[in-house]
């Protein structure tokens, strides 16, 4: 792991979107990537819905590149850092370097509703490294907290 905590995965990119400290957020997995045959060692090695922050290019001589099916870009690899996502944790149970059981809130305030559709699922183990503010709802005070998913 990183000092910020993230997952370091290694995986693919199209050429031109390879540009150390560039970001990119998966947002489903298109059907041509599961027929592809690079897909083990492209797309299913990241998260959809989750951050990930390029922090190197690994450039390779190959005999023959390999096009990606969906963009037809030419395909590199490069190591890519998953990172925090911030999320809503009540303030009784919030402790900064805590590893946790994510929970939900069960809450519909406005403040929260941007925090509750986030790439991370109930019952996933996070590690949460720091708080960022805190929102009350209701009658429950909550504190945004950047965690990392540990799944």
């Amino acid at each position: 792991m990183s000092v910020s905590g993230g997952k370091q995965v290694l995986t693919l990119i199209g050429k031109g979107q390879a540009v150390v400290g560039k970001t990119f957020r998966l947002l489903s997995i298109p059907e041509e990537c599961r027929r592809c045959r690079l897909y083990n060692i492209c797309m299913a090695r990241v998260k959809p819905g989750r951050v990930y922050r390029i922090v190197s290019v690994r450039y390779v001589n190959l005999p023959q590149t390999y096009k990606c099916l969906l963009t037809g870009e030419d395909m590199v690899p490069i190591v890519a850092e998953e990172q925090p996502i911030v999320v809503p944790i009540p303030t009784r149970s919030f402790i900064e370097g805590v590893v946790m059981t994510y929970v939900k809130p069960r809450v519909n305030c406005n403040e929260l509703r941007a925090y509750l559709n986030q790439a991370i699922n109930e019952g996933t183990r996070v590690r949460v490294l720091r708080g960022l503010g805190r929102v009350v709802c209701g009658n429950e005070s909550y504190t945004l907290a950047e965690v990392i998913p540990l799944d």
